[in-house]
């Protein structure tokens, strides 16, 4: 994807840890951030990065061996990012808003459905405990899921 050079930039590995830490913020915390955001990490099965889009599949988690593809991707920082997860249907996907109104919109939308969880993610949260060791599979070169 085409960027400025003044265009703002996050990665999906980035935009993840965002969107988890979000969660995390909006859950009754009934576990620490910690635990929430390495649980939510080791779901995913599989992946698919667009521009303004990434869906990901959830379940068991990936294969030992197994990793997911285009975390390192870069996408727009610049406007706002909305998480919609169904846990019954095991998926989540993070969508791009040029603004804030067109994002509460879709909020109202996805919200009016009522079979998920949906918010806004907030690009400035950080991790309690920094690490930069997330887990998205082990170390190995094989990437099948994507």
């Amino acid at each position: 994807m085409p960027f400025h050079d003044n265009q703002p930039r996050i990665s999906v590995q980035g935009l993840l840890l965002q969107a988890f830490l979000t969660g995390w913020e909006h859950s009754d915390k009934q576990i620490s951030q910690d635990e929430y955001v390495d649980s939510s990490i080791r779901v995913i099965e599989k992946m698919q990065v667009e521009p303004e889009s990434v869906y990901a599949e959830e379940g068991l988690g990936l294969l030992d061996g197994d990793h997911v593809d285009h975390l390192e991707d870069l996408l727009r920082a610049d406007g706002v990012w909305i998480y919609y997860g169904v846990e019954a249907e095991n998926f989540f996907l993070l969508q791009w808003y040029p603004d804030e109104a067109s994002a509460k919109a879709k909020l109202a939308d996805l919200e009016a459905l009522g079979d998920g969880v949906q918010y806004i993610v907030d690009l400035t949260l950080k991790r309690s405990k920094s690490s930069d060791a997330e887990y998205f599979g082990d170390s190995s070169p094989v990437q099948l899921h994507s």
